[in-house]
């Protein structure tokens, strides 16, 4: 029987042995798209500048080591969120494009899909503007798929070909591509201006769609017109 002054037996932990550096090894598991995911959901509340690499490790449910890792800073995060809302949109127009239908009525949904998904991301914009169009790296190459900008804008043009197809006139599809993003890009922007035209609620939200109708329309016209 043990009596009160026999000496306790010491208590000794194992230490893990030290990790090499590289990959945060808690999150394995965890792959880039939870990040990028919740990067999107974010920005459909929040401004880009608002955003911090705590915040976005937070709704993931990862570290913030693990985000720098797969992309290295916010600017990195924020970049790789907008191509992939950028190639989100363009699957949902060529979506739209593939099923046969009249010339305006095609025209009316790509110009339609794209107002949509700016209304559902409203800093999708100034994301493209900041993030691709205006990027760094805009200007140079890499690899054979090119930059973001070149990689978007070329299947941008595969897009309007679609809307080309068996066209008699001699029409640049540059242009048509301008009109589309100018015309869906303008609308978000301009809300008090079409306050004012149009008011607000369902009556104003008839305006716009007879709008796009109108635009639609016209660039279905110039399109089909024989030379």
């Amino acid at each position: 029987m043990p009596t009160e002054n026999a000496p306790s037996k010491k208590v000794t932990s194992k230490r893990k042995p030290p990790r090499a550096s590289g990959r945060p090894l808690a999150d394995e598991a965890v792959g880039q798209q939870r990040i990028l995911d919740a990067t999107i959901l974010l920005l459909k509340t929040r401004a880009p500048e608002q955003l911090s690499i705590l915040e976005i490790a937070g709704i993931a449910g990862v570290t913030r080591t693990l985000v720098r890792y797969y992309f290295g800073d916010l600017r990195g995060v924020l970049r790789e969120a907008t191509e992939q809302l950028m190639g989100q949109l363009q699957d949902r127009m060529e979506a739209a494009l593939v099923s046969r239908g009249p010339l305006p009525e095609r025209v009316y949904q790509r110009l339609l899909l794209r107002l949509e998904f700016m209304r559902e991301h409203p800093h999708f914009e100034r994301l493209a503007l900041s993030e691709i169009y205006h990027a760094e790296e805009a200007n140079g190459s890499q690899g054979a798929a090119g930059n973001p900008l070149q990689r978007i804008s070329r299947r941008a043009m595969e897009l309007t070909a679609m809307l080309l197809d068996d066209s008699p006139a001699d029409v640049d599809p540059r242009h048509i591509h301008l009109t589309i993003l100018s015309v869906s890009a303008f609308i978000p922007t301009a809300q008090p201006l079409l306050d004012h035209l149009f008011g607000k609620g369902p009556k104003a939200d008839h305006e716009i769609e007879k709008y796009l109708r109108f635009v639609s329309q016209m660039l279905a016209e110039r399109i089909q017109q024989r030379p």
